[in-house]
């Protein structure tokens, strides 16, 4: 088989076409386009400061928890534009998760950043949350630092805390 036919047979999961982003009147990607298919690798590489983390944030739509952010094109992730369709913005980010290279915490509180996975998958149950996120912080030689302050902003940790 040759590879130019083995690349034909990959189904495309997400499309990008023609997207735009605002920051207020700053336009900071432009016409961007692009096409990712299911095991592949795909790099977004560039210089500091050219938008790729900005990027990276929109195919799964966290960039629009930041204030003032307007989006337009097309964002297809298995044939529905994620901005014009409806989605399930919970079922998208269990599908397309992302990591870091450093700590990234959601502007909530502590306990609130370590529930948010465990929330999503369903549980609801306080008392289990509570031992989640305890083992979790546990786990991670955080808890005795961290245990007095749960509901403390998770931005108020430290680079190696997050």
């Amino acid at each position: 088989m040759s590879i130019a036919t083995e690349a034909v047979m990959k189904q495309e999961v997400y499309q990008v076409n023609g997207m735009n982003l605002w920051y207020g009147q700053h336009h900071a990607l432009k016409n961007i386009n692009l096409s990712i298919h299911e095991n592949e690798v795909t790099a977004i590489i560039g210089p500091s400061g050219c938008g790729k983390s900005t990027f990276i944030k929109t195919l799964n739509l966290m960039i629009q928890m930041t204030p003032n952010v307007k989006l337009a094109g097309e964002l297809n992730y298995n044939g529905s534009n994620i901005l014009k369709d409806k989605v399930d913005i919970v079922d998208l980010r269990k599908n397309i998760g992302m990591v870091f290279q450093k700590g990234n915490p959601f502007p909530q509180s502590i306990f609130d950043n370590v529930a948010y996975g465990p929330r999503v998958h369903g549980t609801k149950n306080k008392k289990k949350l509570q031992d989640i996120v305890e083992k979790s912080l546990k786990d991670v030689a955080l808890w005795d630092e961290v245990k007095d302050r749960l509901h403390s902003s998770a931005l108020s940790l430290s680079g190696g805390q997050q």
